[in-house]
């Protein structure tokens, strides 16, 4: 049986929409050195890499970005499963939902979907911007919870999609049953050990169908939903080296 370690990036080895900070990164490169790891993001690997560093990147034995559907095998080369695109209809929808959004510093529209190998990402505000206006859509869409009905109106009208709440100001859109549970499809054992770890595990989050399907393999796995950042998952980790 062999242990394997599979990270969320965002919210679990750094803080939302920040980079990792430099004392985790250096003991978790250590701490991995002799491990097997996979990433499971819902970005692209180069925003990944931007994030957690080169090293913690090409390290994963394989990294499923895009929720699985931009594959990085261990060769080097990528792999990209269910690329799709938006009907004019689609399209249309999509854009008067996200008009009705009356959040005052929002993305404009021509700039707020973003192709990905096998998903769409949809923002809310500009990519990069400040702490300050993150926080600010984040107070906004806890109270008015725009995201989430984006999310049901979406899936409603266009069954053909899932959509998840990507981090804390966008939604991720595939198509159905093309989310991160879907890397089960390659060639993991159900017998090895998997941790795993993941910030967004509740209903409508990215990680909640990887969430469920570790939970159902048989053995005892640990899969932790991660709530306060990298430093609850640093705790979790040195927890785990002690053991």
């Amino acid at each position: 049986m062999t242990a394997k370690f599979l990270f969320d990036v965002d919210g679990v080895l750094c803080d939302r929409g920040q980079p990792v900070n430099d004392q985790f990164r250096w003991w978790l490169e250590d701490f991995l050195i002799d491990k097997e790891y996979y990433l499971v993001t819902g970005s692209p690997r180069n925003k990944t890499m931007g994030q957690i560093g080169e090293r913690l990147t090409m390290g994963s034995k394989i990294g499923f970005h895009c929720l699985g559907n931009s594959i990085w095998t261990e060769s080097g080369y990528e792999v990209v499963v269910n690329q799709f695109t938006f009907s004019v209809d689609e399209l249309d929808f999509l854009k008067n939902q996200y008009e009705q959004v009356m959040f005052g510093r929002k993305q404009d529209w021509v700039d707020a979907i973003e192709e990905r190998p096998g998903s769409m990402n949809l923002s809310f505000v500009e990519r990069g911007v400040s702490v300050e206006i993150r926080q600010g859509f984040v107070d906004f869409d806890n109270l008015y919870q725009a995201r989430i009905n984006m999310v049901n109106q979406i899936k409603e009208f266009y069954p053909r999609f899932d959509c998840y709440l990507g981090g804390d100001c966008s939604i991720d859109i595939v198509l159905r049953g093309a989310n991160k549970g879907q890397i089960f499809n390659w060639d993991f054992d159900p017998e090895d050990q998997y941790y795993f770890f993941g910030d967004r595990c509740d209903t409508h989050g990215i990680d909640q169908p990887l969430y469920d399907a570790i939970n159902n393999l048989p053995g005892d796995n640990g899969v932790h939903h991660i709530k306060e950042g990298y430093k609850e998952t640093w705790e979790i980790l040195k927890s785990l080296k002690t053991e």
